[in-house]
């Protein structure tokens, strides 16, 4: 199966590996689903190389360190991608 155009190198290596295990291409929900994935997971990996080359913690409002919000941001996009790929159901495909 093609690899959807605009996906970077961790999108379109989750994107081979998804594909590669399982025939979506009669499920235009599951397909969806998963190029979303991979664009969370090229997310992921931009915000991680930003937080690699910045602080752990920056200055908040009131002077104070927080931490990063590259790192911040990174763990919700980490959430994301687990919702969405949950969301695919691979569990059912065993039949």
């Amino acid at each position: 199966m093609r690899t959807p155009a605009g996906l970077q190198a961790q999108g379109k290596a989750l994107w081979k590996k998804i594909t590669g295990e399982f025939d979506l291409e009669t499920e235009p929900d599951r397909l969806e689903l998963l190029f979303q994935a991979c664009k969370t997971a090229d997310q992921i990996a931009e915000l991680d190389e930003a937080a690699a080359e910045g602080p752990l913690t920056v200055r908040g409002s009131m002077g104070q360190p927080v931490i990063s919000p590259f790192i911040a941001e990174a763990r919700v996009q980490r959430g994301l991608l687990a919702q969405l790929l949950g969301r695919m159901n691979f569990s059912d495909t065993d039949e």
